[in-house]
Formats: C-alpha cells, structure tokens, sequence
C-alpha cells in the first residue's frame, strides 16, 4: 500500500477544496495533498503537498489526523500502484491565502453544503463524519477503476 496525504483546510464553516487540474483524479473536488516521496515523513509529505498545490504554509503541529483510509482498486493492475493509505488531517491555521497551482484550482465550500456530486465516490460515507469532528478508520474497495464502491468498512474511533 502507497503512503498518501490528504488535508482538509478548515475555516468557520468553510471547507477549502481544490479541483485537480491534471493526473490521477483530474476534474474531481478534494482536499490538498499527495504521494508520499522514499524518506520522507507523512506530515512533512502533507505539509511539502499543500505548499506545492495551494501555496499555503502548515506546522506539523497544526495537523490533526482525522482519518486513516485504505483503498483498494480491484481491476487495476498491481503494477499501476494505485492501492493506496491515506492519511486524513484538518487543518485550522495556516499561513497565506489558497492560489491556484498547475496542479489545483481552490474552492471554498459550506461544510454542510458539499458538492459531493464533483466528488470522489467513497466521500458522502466518510468526509461529513469527520468535518463534523469524528475520527474513523475506513477501507473501500473500488471497482471500474474508482467508479463504482464494491465494499466498505467504516469504524468511528477515539482517536489516533
């Protein structure tokens, strides 16, 4: 399983969300963050991740791990490496203001009015969980190369 970032820029109750401009889940809407390189500790991915597709500067200590999720590709060659770890955290205090990157547009969203429409499959199961401040251990197995859910486990947890 590959390592991944993802973050959750939080402010009142506005969500940013940035639509991926180019490469693995282009046109969708999601948080900010990404691949995790060889050496490289997972908050200092999330953190390298956010600067480089919002421009906008994170402390480690300023994440908080909301979520830690498997996903499975069933019909994508293992070669295509897409199973992955994701590893969720919001984020409340920052420095800069969200620009757009070749990588990624931002969006600001109501928490409660998300648009889950331009959205990966698997998030109307989770992201509201924790935007509403649960923390959860989940596992979702694709299916038509992320199109369609054949199974998942969600499990609301106390903390990481």
């Amino acid at each position: 399983m590959r390592p991944v970032t993802l973050i959750y820029c939080l402010h009142e109750d506005l969500v940013l969300l940035g639509v991926k401009k180019r490469g693995f889940g282009v046109g969708k809407l999601n948080g900010y963050g990404g691949k995790v390189h060889s050496g490289e500790d997972i908050l200092d991915a999330a953190i390298r991740e956010l600067f480089e597709e919002a421009k906008i500067h994170a402390l480690k200590e300023d994440l908080e791990k909301i979520a830690e999720i498997d996903f499975f590709f069933s019909d994508v060659p293992i070669d295509k490496d897409w199973n992955q770890t994701v590893h969720v955290y919001s984020l409340r205090n920052w420095n800069g203001e969200p620009k757009e990157t070749e990588e990624m547009k931002p969006e600001w969203h109501k928490r409660n009015v998300m648009p889950m429409e331009r959205m990966w499959i698997d998030d109307p199961y989770w992201l509201p969980k924790v935007l509403e401040g649960e923390k959860i251990q989940a596992s979702f197995t694709f299916g038509k190369q992320g199109e369609s859910i054949m199974d998942y486990n969600i499990k609301i947890i106390n903390s990481f």
